[in-house]
């Protein structure tokens, strides 16, 4: 049991360097949205998508591992938490205060996360809405109208022949 307990820490561990990773490039990425820097942006999501396969991977061998301890401890694997492994590990295992700690580490990596991504996602939508009012403005001079969303391809976004309120030649 110790084995897999061992490499249980081992992937938890490297998880949270993938959530810290993460939690820097959200960092980066509210840069480049604020900044309008669409090469970095780019690179910045680029790096995520990798980041977010090696958690797929890592997440992949810590439930096979869980299940392997489910199997040795008697316990349903699906009911396994970090904290009742280190309930069955005993208080005073040094291992089960690692794996509180690891606990911890990970709730605050991913409410840090959370945090970022809502912030990130809000900025988006003010850039999507001031992108729409210049499209408006601009299309208003033109006797266009802007109507719609930013939605799926082909849904609700059209123009609008409106007539123009100033008197202007064409």
């Amino acid at each position: 049991m110790a084995g897999i307990i061992y490499e249980f820490v081992d992937v938890l561990e490297a998880q949270i360097e993938c959530y810290e990773g993460l939690n820097q490039l959200a960092q980066y990425k509210q840069q480049a949205i604020i900044e309008k820097n669409i090469e970095l942006l780019e690179e910045v999501t680029s790096t995520e998508e990798q980041f977010v396969g090696r958690l797929g991977i890592l997440d992949k061998k810590r439930e096979v591992l869980m299940k392997d301890i489910g199997i040795v401890t008697g316990m349903n694997y699906k009911e396994i938490t970090l904290t009742t492994i280190a309930a069955k590990l005993g208080e005073t295992n040094e291992v089960s205060g690692k794996l509180i700690s690891l606990r911890d580490k990970i709730k605050e990596e991913l409410t840090t996360l959370k945090r970022q991504s809502e912030l990130n996602k809000e900025l988006l939508n003010q850039s999507l809405e001031f992108v729409d009012f210049m499209i408006n403005a601009i299309g208003s001079t033109k006797g266009y109208t802007h109507v719609g969303n930013y939605g799926k391809l082909g849904e609700g976004q059209m123009l609008e022949r409106q007539q123009s309120v100033f008197d202007h030649k064409q």
